[in-house]
């Protein structure tokens, strides 16, 4: 997944090419914006007990990887099953839901494609999958920060961008606690997604910076017994550089790991390719029936991966 400040700048700009009649008050931008972080926060969920923990991992995981149409259509769904006060909020939300899958679907081939080739590199990360794909996304975030706001993490605390309410946060629970239920066959409490955005935002708070005094001890509790930690790999670091590695600035050719298809293009091509598709894939996704969906949401996954059901 793109990380939390790639996805955020995303979805301010995505929210802005929207009609006005889709978002036409503050908190349905809010609702929006913190849709736009996808199912990440289910990853996220540890002041719970370890059975519910664990059923929020298995979901997170579960919607990144399998049922993308069956869950925006029970979304949908679940929507319109709202009170009539709340209808336009619940749309907002699974709106930056349709943002994030957008977003991940379209970047994620470029990313695993530079973690496949760093980790084969032969130079001792065969085994870190999972961190050197948090770094990437992590240098990607700093940088994008700065090329785009002129901002670095020292200014901008990831944290900041978890914006809610309270009344996003039941409604927002609720419609995926349903979808949860509908089909993943997983069993929520009523405001448990409100309790992971929760988790989300502390441990954003701890890690960040990278570097710091509270980053560094978490991180080193986190290595014993394993010579990494993604703790470590998620925090971000302040960058005030135009150059970022990771973004193939350079546009040398690389290939989907999946498809096999080769492109050239950079981070920022794709982040640009995919902001000027949104307005057309939002609009299909409100006036698709149920095969519509499966045409529009059944092909990849949030990991870019052709989706065989």
């Amino acid at each position: 997944m793109p990380a939390l400040i790639t996805h955020h700048l995303f979805g301010e700009e995505a929210a802005r090419r929207l009609p006005d009649t889709l978002l036409s008050s503050e908190e349905e931008k809010i609702a929006f914006l913190l849709g736009n972080q996808g199912p990440d926060p289910f990853l996220f969920r540890f002041r719970t007990l370890p059975e519910a923990a664990t059923s929020c991992h298995r979901l997170g995981n579960r919607m990144h990887r399998e049922k993308v149409h069956q869950a925006f259509y029970s979304l949908r769904g679940a929507v319109v099953q709202l009170r009539e006060s709340d209808k336009t909020i619940g749309r907002a939300f699974v709106l930056g839901l349709l943002a994030h899958y957008l977003l991940d679907s379209s970047v994620h081939p470029f990313i695993y494609a530079q973690e496949d080739a760093i980790c084969s590199a032969g130079v001792g990360l065969e085994n870190a999958h999972s961190e050197v794909h948090a770094i990437i996304e992590s240098d990607l975030d700093s940088w994008m920060l700065w090329s785009l706001c002129g901002r670095t993490i020292e200014d901008t605390a990831p944290a900041s961008m978890l914006v809610r309410t309270e009344r996003i946060g039941l409604i927002a629970s609720a419609l995926l606690s349903q979808t949860a239920l509908q089909v993943f066959s997983i069993k929520l409490n009523a405001n448990e997604y409100a309790n992971c955005v929760a988790d989300y935002e502390l441990v954003c708070r701890i890690i960040e910076p990278a570097g710091s005094h509270v980053s560094q001890a978490i991180s080193s509790i986190k290595r014993i017994g394993r010579s990494y930690s993604i703790l470590s790999a998620l925090a971000h670091r302040a960058t005030t550089s135009d150059e970022c590695a990771a973004a193939n600035l350079e546009h040398n050719p690389w290939a989907d790991p999946t498809t096999g298809e080769w492109s050239d293009a950079s981070f920022a091509d794709i982040f640009q390719n995919t902001l000027d598709r949104w307005p057309a894939f939002a609009e299909d996704f409100v006036r698709a029936d149920k095969d519509g969906l499966v045409l529009l949401l059944g092909q990849r996954d949030y990991r870019g991966k052709p989706i065989e059901e």
